[in-house]
């Protein structure tokens, strides 16, 4: 399965935007909300679709409040003929291709809704090639996103960079930014925090990192070996 959206959907980070660091306990709190929230509203899904990649992660940890519902992955394909959506099912460590029947309720489910380009997108091709009845569902949404999700734990006007628990390393000029923003700190107290968010990064590959966000004028180093970001020195 393709780990890439293409493109035209890959979801793109706007520049000079906060970001806000969401630890597994929140994220929990949010899928509690989200399932509350299907089940006020009536639906019963008989499966759980997650845009891959980040969205499989949350339909996994939604599919938990429906017991024996399916759990799929979803990614598109360019063709000739444009975008395709695909289906995938995990079991045993292999991903293999599936289909549901038409008619079959699906939560569609992403983590963060911004423009609402990739989810409607998503929505759009799993109703024209499966023919799927489809909810949309994420754990923060931008009020501004066009379309809006069915369902979101959060809705917010200016909505924030997340870093999710599980994009710590691959968003990590994000996480660093999250936590010297309050105030400097050295190697060691940033491997502290970390560790208090349920992250644990080897020392060798969080010093590693940290050079290289200094090498790219992302942080710099201060009195005392405090790590600082760029126009917040004291």
């Amino acid at each position: 399965m393709p780990d890439a959206i293409p493109a035209g959907l890959a979801y793109r980070p706007r520049a000079g935007r906060p970001a806000r660091m969401m630890p597994w306990p929140a994220v929990q709190r949010a899928v509690d909300a989200l399932a509350v929230q299907i089940r006020d509203a009536g639906t019963e899904p008989d499966a759980v679709i997650g845009i891959a990649s980040g969205g499989w992660i949350v339909a996994q940890c939604l599919a938990d409040h429906f017991p024996g519902t399916p759990v799929l992955a979803a990614h598109a394909r360019q063709d000739d003929t444009g975008l395709r959506a695909e289906l995938a099912s995990g079991q045993d460590g292999l991903l293999r291709p599936a289909v549901l029947k038409p008619g079959t309720a699906v939560v569609l489910a992403d983590e963060v809704i911004d423009s609402g380009r990739t989810i409607g997108a998503f929505a759009a091709m799993l109703r024209r090639d499966f023919r799927l009845t489809v909810v949309t569902a994420c754990l923060a949404a931008s009020t501004g996103a066009d379309p809006a999700p069915d369902f979101a734990a959060d809705r917010m006007d200016d909505l924030p960079e997340l870093v999710l628990p599980w994009r710590v390393q691959r968003d990590f000029p994000q996480t660093i930014g999250c936590l010297l923003r309050a105030c400097p700190l050295d190697t060691d107290q940033i491997d502290e925090r970390l560790r208090e968010l349920g992250h644990d990064i080897h020392p060798h590959i969080l010093a590693r990192r940290l050079d290289g966000l200094a090498a790219a004028g992302l942080v710099s180093p201060g009195p005392g070996g405090q790590w600082q970001l760029p126009g917040h020195a004291p």
